[in-house]
């Protein structure tokens, strides 16, 4: 209970300092935010205390170097918490699709059409469109819980849940490639939504097209009963419950002044509650919050631990010698073409992801050297290419959470999973993405 309430606390205690300007709990925030670091490090395996550990470390002690002490140390801790936040809350969202029985609506859908390998194909990617968007990795969690006991091949499975995942890494505030972006940028979501959904349903088209199974010719034409139908609602339902969230978060943003981000948390907690109130199930929330308080207390370490170290590493590591340099070349890259400086972002981020370093500690420093230089490139196309590298490299680095829960859910090495199967893919949606980013640039 107790690492529950200091987990919760660090994301109650942002949301209390952004929405009341409340500068002077800054502090407070920075010295929890040290405290739960070091609750959850503890509670990590070996492998991932090196990785979080020598971030923490190096990010102190090269603030050191520059002249810093005491608290001033850790400066940048709490620059992730934003995201963070988001990943501590949006499963609260699930609470009502859960006990509304639409998720199991949805699977109890798919069970039914498992014969058909297209049919199952579409709804797997379907379903994972439709939770991704608002319940990020989680969705991925939830699908397979259903999805596991169900005879589907791996590698099919597999590419429903790149297909169904990966655009929403695009476009929805929920994600931390866009969140991050919009921030570090000052840029309105209203104003990137039409790139990142544009792009979204381009990469959705692609998926469908080359990672699509062969048609049967066993299949056989289904009666659709008064039973299925019902079901059908229920994803009906899904569709809706997520475009109303995101049409309330860009009416919010344009009456509220306030970052994406924070309207983000606010209804990831406010949304259970009112759902409760309205249909009457407030006897039953301390029930339905167990499991999420389990998550929260124990699931999350590793998103905890490397969100505040990536911040603390990324704050220190922006006015080294080393930044100089990488800002250099890509200034140059961007006098030549626009081409070459998405590849090099592309590459950048993607040996570093290879390498271990978390998206969140590059992609931030990449912005704040593109933003700082006079460089004749677009700000719509710059947020399009950092985010469509954060989503690139998040597919296929074998040490990135999400090849890692993928491959994990199909039993398979995150080499194969995301190069043999899934290679054509992220090949004709990288040569899309040169194309698409010319064009918003002209534009």
């Amino acid at each position: 209970m107790f690492r529950f309430l200091m987990i919760i606390s660090i994301s109650g205690l942002y949301l209390f300092t952004q929405l009341l300007n409340y500068d002077t709990m800054n502090l407070v925030l920075q010295v929890l935010c040290i405290f739960v670091f070091l609750m959850v490090y503890k509670k990590l395996n070996p492998k991932r205390k090196v990785l979080t550990g020598s971030l923490f470390f190096l990010g102190i002690l090269i603030h050191f170097f520059q002249g810093y002490t005491g608290l001033n140390l850790f400066n940048g801790i709490t620059q992730n918490l934003a995201l963070l936040s988001i990943i501590i809350l949006a499963p609260l969202l699930s609470i009502p699709l859960r006990q509304e029985g639409i998720i199991d609506g949805v699977v109890t859908m798919f069970e039914k059409r498992n014969d058909d390998e297209q049919k199952t194909f579409y709804g797997t990617s379907g379903f994972m469109l439709s939770l991704a968007p608002i319940l990020n990795m989680g969705a991925l969690r939830i699908v397979h819980g259903f999805l596991k006991d169900i005879n589907i091949q791996p590698k099919m499975l597999s590419q429903a849940y790149y297909s169904g995942f990966t655009p929403s890494i695009i476009w929805s505030p929920f994600f931390a490639s866009v969140g991050i972006v919009l921030f570090t940028m000052e840029m309105s979501y209203l104003n990137y939504m039409p790139i990142g959904m544009t792009f979204a349903v381009i990469q959705i088209l692609i998926g469908f097209f080359i990672l699509r199974p062969r048609k049967s010719d066993d299949d056989i034409p289904e009666q659709v009963s008064l039973k299925e139908d019902n079901q059908n609602k229920n994803l009906v339902l899904l569709l809706i419950f997520v475009v109303s969230l995101l049409i309330l978060l860009v009416l919010q943003e344009a009456i509220i002044d306030q970052p994406m981000l924070t309207l983000v948390c606010m209804n990831c907690m406010i949304i259970p509650v009112v759902w409760a109130v309205i249909r009457q199930k407030q006897g039953r929330m301390k029930e339905v919050f167990l499991p999420y308080k389990k998550q929260v207390a124990n699931g999350i370490n590793m998103e905890i631990a490397i969100f505040l170290s990536a911040g603390l590493f990324g704050n220190a590591l922006v006015n080294t010698r080393i930044v100089d340099v990488v800002g250099a070349i890509l200034v140059w890259s961007s006098q030549i073409s626009i081409f070459l400086l998405f590849l090099l972002i592309l590459l950048l981020v993607t040996i570093m992801a290879l390498f271990g370093m978390h998206q969140i500690i590059v992609v931030p420093i990449i912005l704040t050297l593109l933003l700082s230089t006079d460089i004749q490139v677009s700000a719509m196309a710059i947020a399009f290419m950092c985010t469509f590298a954060w989503m690139l490299s998040s597919a296929i680095s074998p040490l990135n959470a999400l090849n890692i829960i993928i491959s994990s859910c199909v039993r398979k090495d995150g080499w194969t999973v995301a190069y043999r199967w899934n290679g054509k893919y992220f090949f004709a949606v990288t040569l899309c993405a040169f194309i698409y980013v010319y064009i918003i640039n002209v534009i």
